[in-house]
């Protein structure tokens, strides 16, 4: 260390040597003391008018920590692969689970109607413990479902951070999942008062409720669909529909069948939810109102039925709040199961485009061919009414009125053609026709210009080869000379 002095001023300089305050030492030496207490404790100790330079090659901010090392395309293909196995494993387990815990109510409601035994005894508690056990799995593979949809959301964004592809709606949909396959009937026997509307307040099993809720779970059923649909599983379309901004999610699928198959599922969608409805009319029925005669499983198809289509006849009505529900629920889907069946049978007794092609070419010859002879009949019978006038006869004058409504009805028929004609002209040719039979026409030439040069190019080979043979013809007369 050197002082120098100059006037008042006194400058104290430090060798630059690589060590450092002992308290700056200790905390480099700690890896668990944070940047803020390392800049503290360096302030504290060089109080004094000393400047000292860092060691060379080190900086006086620690680090910053490096960005993850981003995947190449067929490291992220193999990864995609591998995830979209694993979910689709895990909707199998997901719709296994639900189908086995709704198999297990189902029994242990009808031993119950069929008084097989109690809601408290051993065997029901026993199935109850059963259905809870599948429920927590069911749980478990929901959120495992969520979490590898999220690792796939990841590798197609190029993301390393799982809250940049949660958005709301993904949370709702996973609480509403939650929700929907967590209500399942308890083991023992939930009781809550009933209020009939004939009859005194009395105590009732939750058990109808929370068995009829547990049907929810078979939107398992067009999940483990789309999980195995081709649309999903294929890379190939899954490119083509990121190309194309178009998402190939569970209603693209939806669409994609009602497409092709509409029939099939419309009544696989109808066969479904009368027979779940049918049980669940009759489980509220026989808990909540057992004195109802109605209850069995014949009019609950009955009223189901005729709920489902609208009609009503009224002769058999449900006594319960929880029948009425479900009343209310058959019939709204029945307006829009009908309402997608019109839809369905409209689009496939629409015409197809060559099928309008040649009703629209047969409608115009008839529309033509009539459109002659009414004009034909407007000449005849301006003629006809030109003699009549010419000619002086005492019974000219009916002739005349008959022949002249023969003319205006031709005229008529004539319009009518006319009109009938342009009007099937200007729904025949649309846009969509018109940029077809333009890139048809373009297509044409191209070929036509191709063609043309073809011809060209074997003319040009031609003459060089008559060139050549005349140019031989001319050395063999000069040798015979």
């Amino acid at each position: 260390m050197s002082v120098s002095k100059t006037g008042e001023e006194t400058i104290v300089s430090v060798p630059n040597t690589p060590t450092d305050p002992p308290l700056l030492r200790e905390s480099q030496e700690d890896p668990l003391v944070d940047r803020d207490k390392k800049v503290m404790m360096y302030t504290q100790s060089c109080d004094s008018p000393v400047t000292a330079d860092p060691p060379s090659g080190e900086s006086s901010e620690p680090p910053e920590e490096a960005p993850p090392p981003r995947l190449n395309l067929g490291t992220r293909l193999s990864r995609r692969k591998l995830l979209v196995k694993r979910r689709r494993w895990i909707v199998d387990v997901e719709f296994a689970l639900a189908l086995a815990g709704i198999i297990l109510m189902v029994l242990n409601t009808e031993f119950y109607i069929n008084g097989i035994y109690t809601l408290v005894s051993l065997p029901s508690i026993t199935i109850k413990m059963m259905i809870s056990i599948s429920t927590i799995a069911l749980l478990i593979a929901i959120i495992a479902n969520y979490v590898t949809m999220i690792q796939l959301r990841m590798i197609y964004q190029g993301l390393f951070e799982w809250q940049l592809v949660m958005h709301t709606c993904d949370w709702v949909c996973l609480f509403t999942e939650l929700i929907i396959c967590l209500v399942h009937p308890l083991p023992g026997n939930v009781v809550i008062y009933y209020f009939p509307q004939l009859g005194s307040p009395h105590l009732v099993s939750l058990d109808a409720i929370l068995s009829i809720w547990m049907m929810l779970r078979l939107y398992l059923i067009g999940k483990f669909m789309v999980a195995h649909s081709h649309l999903l599983s294929d890379t190939s379309i899954q490119s083509f529909g990121a190309l194309s901004r178009v998402k190939i999610n569970a209603m693209f699928v939806f669409k994609a069948l009602m497409s092709t198959n509409p029939g099939s599922v419309l009544i696989a969608i109808m066969a479904l939810m009368f027979v779940v409805d049918s049980w669940a009319m009759r489980t509220c029925e026989i808990y909540y109102d057992p004195e109802n005669p109605f209850g069995g499983f014949p009019s609950s198809m009955w009223l189901i039925a005729i709920t489902f289509l609208t009609v009503g006849y009224g002769d058999i009505v449900p006594n319960s709040y929880c029948g009425r529900f479900i009343s209310v629920i058959t019939g709204l889907m029945g307006v829009g199961t009908t309402a997608l069946l019109v839809a369905v049978m409209a689009s496939k007794l629409e015409q197809t485009r060559a099928e309008k092609y040649v009703h629209n070419f047969v409608t115009r010859i008839q529309l033509e061919r009539h459109k002659r002879d009414a004009a034909a009949d407007v000449l005849k019978s301006g003629l006809r009414i030109w003699n009549l006038k010419k000619k002086k006869n005492k019974g000219r004058g009916r002739k005349l009125i008959h022949e002249q409504g023969r003319l205006f009805q031709s005229i008529r028929k004539m319009k009518f053609a006319k009109n009938e004609g342009a009007r099937l002209s200007e729904s025949a040719i649309g846009l969509v026709e018109i940029g077809r039979t333009v890139f048809w026409i373009q297509d044409t030439l191209l070929d036509m210009q191709k063609h043309q040069n073809d011809t060209v190019d074997k003319i040009s080979a031609l003459n060089e080869r008559l060139a050549s043979l005349e140019t031989k013809l001319d050395r063999a007369k000069k040798v015979e000379s």
